[in-house]
């Protein structure tokens, strides 16, 4: 649900969910945000070995996207698009980072 709907992490800690996930299953212990971190990083990780181990394997071509923007620091996200073996279109983030500026060679050498 984070990942799909791209919530923030703060969302699981909003009273509502936590009504919410009561009234469905007063047994659920809804997690911490640090939890959900922790369990993500890890995901990613993991998808993050099998995503090379596939470029190794695979002859597809990729394409790399950047979108930059600012808010009280500046981040960049740069994300990898592909047709898999299905011919069908995906999309993976690779990295989200934090940048000097909006720059071209700020830019260069962060994808670096």
């Amino acid at each position: 649900m984070l990942i799909l709907d791209e919530l923030p992490f703060r969302f699981f800690e909003n009273q509502g969910f936590r009504k919410f996930c009561f009234t469905m299953n007063p047994r659920f212990d809804v997690p911490s945000r640090r939890t959900i971190v922790r369990d993500l990083y890890k995901l990613y990780v993991e998808e993050r070995i099998k995503l090379k181990k596939y470029f190794k394997s695979s002859q597809v071509r990729v394409c790399l996207t950047t979108d930059t923007w600012s808010s009280i620091q500046n981040y960049m996200v740069v994300t990898a698009h592909f047709i898999d073996c299905d011919w069908k279109l995906q999309k993976r983030i690779l990295s989200f980072s934090q940048i000097t500026d909006h720059r071209g060679d700020s830019i260069g050498r962060c994808i670096e």
